[in-house]
């Protein structure tokens, strides 16, 4: 037991040691004081594997979990993979085909660590790929990377990183450039920390966050993005609905774009400590929807011709103590290190009795109170009547911890993201009615949802002129999936729409008067409906389009193709795709 723990101390020892050496593309100006090291994770912590590679085929290879891949010095070209662009990759990597070559998706993998030794690129060649991007990832680490495009006369439509529902990610002293729209995008991910890191010459901004929770920049440089010379680059940090977005003793020069920082209904934003010099902002500073930004210890060096707000805006950057910062407060701040401790933490709430800290039942009449019931382990039980999702007090803003407003060419779509045995009950069909008025906007959307029930009601858009291009309910990465004694009606693209779904089980319901068929759905497992009935959808055509996956109909077994339906009966094959 003793050798096993001076083994895994000297591991320790040798990666530290590593890290002294691997490039520093992240270095501050020499104004901003150096950043305190940060803890170093306790051996016993470190994966156990260690593999070290020097081709993008040994890397692809030794992707697993609990694993710390060395990269050796060098450009690791990902094009030059030997099965760069065969779909039906093995393993935890895949390639997507996208116009001009692949992008390479890594997915599902926990506790993986990237490690570059001495100066080590990660590049993509193609224009319209992001260079990576990782899905459903946990304990996340990369260090001492550059991540960006090959060079080439055409500018970038990919992103240079690309995180989508991942959990606790780190980079350290690495390097994000362009060519590359955006150099990092972030969507439905939690504890995401970039630390003496760069983020350089991306095309539009740095940083879209979307549905995120702790994002954090601390002790980064970021420079020259969005330099177009009609300055049509976009907002430098974007921030859409998300919990914790911080940029903490940063230093942001010689960009060009739109803003410095869209804030749309995300809460607790903070810039601390951060020098703003030299940059070239097109609209305004600060573009504030409906919460602010905290600032303090921030200097801020703008042209006469630049606003921190848009004249007239009801929202300011405000202190840490709440009060609203003018213009003149914050030219006048003066710079300083700051310390940040994170998000304040959520308090969980109480639940009425022990029995229902196991499973709750929430009697709603009203939409608010539908809107207010959504948890995970809860059953809403709906009065009859009719919920218009569009006239919900808090429609279109932030959301909750389970749900937020998707925006729409006309409107939102309520989604709901992650929950976890939710029931949702009607009075019966034609009793209970859920409406939504945008007609660019599902319904309901759910995603990453588990142990889903929806019940006994009838939900469709509200009547309008016109045409609907939004579907009645849309699934997304669900498990565990009952529709059951519904009726879903257009105006309407689809009744149900879903992709990579598994264990998703339709009975007794009715799809009718939907413009483009009932349903649709891609790579999903488990999909059967029974005792359905589907007519006056798509002039007639009543169809359920599958890709990727089969169905049963009653006692028949559909494979893929486009079938065609009309009440219970089923009229066979109209075409393969």
């Amino acid at each position: 037991m003793k050798k096993h723990t001076v083994y895994r101390a000297l591991l320790s020892l040798v990666l530290a040691g590593m890290l002294l050496i691997v490039c520093g593309a992240g270095v501050l100006p020499e104004e901003q004081e150096p950043a305190d090291q940060p803890t170093e994770t306790p051996a016993a912590a470190q994966p156990e594997n260690r593999v070290e590679v020097g081709t993008v085929d040994e890397l692809l290879a030794a992707l697993a979990p609990d694993t710390t891949i060395v990269l050796k010095e060098g450009d690791y070209d990902l094009s030059t993979a030997s099965d760069y662009c065969i779909e039906d990759g093995g393993g935890y990597y895949s390639w997507e085909l996208i116009l001009g070559g692949a992008q390479l998706n890594i997915s599902g993998i926990e506790g993986l660590h990237l490690v570059g030794q001495g100066q080590v690129s990660i590049l993509a060649r193609c224009r319209y790929a992001d260079v990576i991007r990782f899905s459903y990832c946990q304990d996340l680490r990369l260090e001492g990377l550059t991540l960006g495009h090959t060079q080439a006369p055409t500018g970038c439509t990919g992103d240079v990183l690309n995180l989508f529902a991942c959990d606790n990610v780190t980079l350290e002293n690495c390097r994000l450039f362009g060519c590359g729209v955006v150099g990092l995008t972030a969507t439905q991910s939690k504890s995401v920390f970039l630390r003496n890191s760069k983020i350089d010459s991306c095309s539009n901004g740095a940083v879209v966050a979307s549905g995120c929770r702790d994002l954090r920049l601390e002790d980064c440089s970021i420079a020259d993005c969005g330099l177009s010379q009609d300055g049509t680059g976009g907002d430098l940090f974007f921030v859409d609905r998300c919990k914790g977005f911080a940029l903490v003793n940063c230093v942001i020069a010689g960009n060009r774009v739109q803003e410095l920082l869209q804030n749309s209904w995300s809460d607790q934003v903070v810039l601390l400590g951060c020098r703003v010099e030299q940059n070239r902002f097109m609209n305004v500073l600060f573009n504030l929807q409906g919460r602010s930004v905290t600032v303090d210890k921030c200097s801020f060096h703008r042209f006469s011709d630049e606003a921190y707000y848009w004249e007239g805006s009801t929202l300011l950057p405000v202190t840490p103590e709440g009060a609203e910062l003018t213009s003149d407060a914050l030219d006048a701040m003066e710079l300083g290190r700051a310390e940040y401790a994170g998000p304040a933490p959520e308090q969980p709430a109480e639940p009425a009795s022990q029995e229902a800290a196991d499973k709750v039942q929430i009697h709603a009449a009203t939409a608010d109170e539908l809107l207010a019931a959504i948890a995970p382990n809860t059953t809403i039980l709906l009065d009859a009547g009719v919920y218009d999702l569009s006239a919900t007090a808090g429609y279109g803003g932030f959301g909750s911890d389970c749900y937020c407003w998707e925006e729409a060419f006309d409107g939102y779509t309520l989604k709901l993201v992650g929950v976890q045995g939710l029931s949702i009950v009607g009075a019966g069909k034609g009793e209970t009615v859920i409406t939504a008025s945008p007609r660019y906007a599902a319904v309901f959307s759910f995603q990453y949802c588990q142990d889903l029930i929806l019940r006994d009601f009838t939900a469709g858009h509200s009547e309008a002129p016109g045409y609907c291009t939004g579907n009645v309910l849309d699934f997304d990465g669900c498990r565990n999936v009952t529709v059951e004694g519904c009726g879903l009606y257009g105006c309407g693209v689809l009744g149900i729409w879903g992709m990579d779904c598994s264990g998703f089980a339709v009975r007794n319901s009715e799809i009718y008067e939907c413009a483009n068929g009932a349903a649709e759905f891609s790579v999903c497992t488990g999909l059967s409906f029974e005792n359905c009935s589907i007519h006056d959808c798509d002039d007639g055509l009543n169809q359920i389009a599958l890709f990727g996956c089969d169905m049963t109909w009653d006692d028949l077994v559909l494979s893929d193709g486009t079938h065609m339906f009309l009440d219970h009966d089923y009229l066979g094959l109209t075409y393969w795709e």
